[in-house]
């Protein structure tokens, strides 16, 4: 129920904006043509519904946000162009001296569905007509540091006949599509521009088995993400430390660095995602660096923890320039090295390979974790957590599998699994035998032999 009473506030709201804008765009073209018939005020008269008594999710966003009616206007104008694109319908009048759209009122033309979208330039005219001191005014919604880019509430288009800021078409940011339709935290899709999942455990610290080093330095990244905001509210602190934290974990797969990051964001009540490199890397000059910007615009100012699996693919050493490839190379390695170090949350990279790391990241990194393969103690405690309350192995029959195999938390899942699916086959506990055959299948992976006595 409150839920939908959410709703409808919200949509009452947004209706009144558009209103308002509807009249603006009337206004100004009454202004335009001169009209004879209609009274016409100057647009500064026609001001925007007032929201002091408005606790919808839009009023309370451009509220907190103190934004004024310029950012008004062009959020509201990039709301109809993506809601009510026929609210701009009166911008396909013609220019019947020279039979063409009027370039005044900017803009594009959607062949496709016959639609006028607006551009910079129209919330320009809209506001200000043809003035000068209107489009400087407006020009500067879409600098580097406006809220507008750093929170992706507006992006801008230039895909197509782009010649500077006025000519490129309002985006709706997906991130501004959700503060004002829900209270939820925002997660982005999965996408071209943001090609990364979200990754979670049900597990805890508890779970977490690795030795006293690394357990320190999780301990110093943890209480980073917990105090990390005094930094920003401390001056003299901002002045000493980095804004943000970076870590290098390295080691052979499954010793626990995708669980040490999911647990991370657990513990600190914080969203973590895996990037997918593969996306992110392109054969083509340019795109890598592209795919980064676009990553990276999404999650700043968000407090995520970017977790780069396999990050060696990425973060290859640079290499001394004997061709152009070598020299893009480098150049995109420089461009990474230069955002991640301006991100303000936890960057942590995660890699099989830690010699083919470039060592100029080092420089940029606060922490440098080795994850090995868990010792004959380790082994044991998370041969225990993986089988209790599942199976009843004998602690001598741990003992035994712990000191004889060395595998890493990863695989003993991934043993304990197949001897839960082949006790699920059989319709049978889980047996010791089948915790040999799992162990085998695993080793077996890794070239090795296995002998079942």
């Amino acid at each position: 129920m409150e839920i939908e009473l959410n709703f409808q506030k919200n949509s009452a709201t947004i209706e009144r904006e558009l209103l308002w804008l509807s009249k603006l765009v009337e206004n100004r073209l009454n202004l335009f043509f001169e009209s004879t018939e209609s009274q016409t005020v100057e647009q500064s008269q026609i001001l925007p519904p007032s929201l002091d008594q408005d606790d919808s999710l839009f009023a309370n966003f451009i509220k907190q946000n103190d934004v004024d009616i310029i950012e008004r206007l062009i959020i509201v104008t990039a709301i109809a162009s993506h809601f009510k694109p026929q609210l701009f319908d009166s911008f396909l009048i013609k220019n019947k001296v020279l039979n063409k759209n009027f370039t005044d009122f900017g803009g594009k033309i959607d062949d496709s569905v016959g639609h006028f979208v607006p551009t910079v330039r129209t919330t320009v005219f809209i506001l200000f007509g043809n003035s000068v001191a209107g489009q400087l005014r407006v020009q500067k919604c879409f600098v580097e540091e406006h809220f507008f880019r750093l929170n992706t509430i507006i992006s801008l288009d230039t895909s197509v006949n782009f010649r500077s800021v006025f000519d490129a078409t309002l985006v709706l940011g997906d991130e501004f599509v959700h503060k004002i339709t829900s209270e939820e935290p925002y997660k982005p899709n999965y996408s071209q521009k943001f090609p990364a999942t979200e990754i979670s455990t049900n597990l805890d610290w508890n779970d977490l088995v690795v030795d006293d080093y690394v357990r320190d330095e999780i301990g110093t990244i943890n209480t980073w993400l917990k105090y990390k905001d005094e930094i920003g509210q401390n001056i003299a602190l901002s002045k000493s430390i980095n804004k943000g934290f970076k870590s290098l974990f390295y080691g052979p797969p499954g010793t626990g660095k995708t669980f040490t990051a999911a647990i991370l964001g657990k513990a600190n009540g914080i969203q973590v995602y895996r990037i997918d490199l593969s996306q992110m890397v392109s054969k083509y000059i340019g795109e890598t660096e592209k795919n980064l910007k676009a990553l990276f615009d999404i999650a700043e100012n968000k407090n995520w923890i970017l977790f780069f699996d396999e990050a060696e693919s990425l973060f290859s050493k640079r290499t001394s320039v004997n061709d152009s490839k070598d020299k893009y190379a480098n150049q995109q390695t420089a461009y990474l090295l230069q955002r991640i170090e301006n991100y303000d949350g936890l960057v942590i990279l995660a890699t099989n390979l830690k010699p083919n790391m470039d060592m100029a990241f080092s420089r940029r990194i606060q922490s440098t974790i080795h994850f090995q393969i868990p010792n004959e103690i380790q082994r044991r405690t998370l041969w225990k957590n993986a089988l209790n309350d599942i199976a009843e192995i004998s602690t001598s029959q741990i003992n035994e599998i712990a000191k004889n195999y060395e595998i890493a938390g990863g695989s003993i899942k991934n043993v304990v699994q197949y001897a839960w699916l082949m006790s699920k086959r059989n319709q049978t506990a889980i047996s010791f035998l089948q915790l040999q055959i799992g162990i085998k299948r695993e080793v077996h992976k890794e070239g090795k032999t296995f002998k079942i006595d």
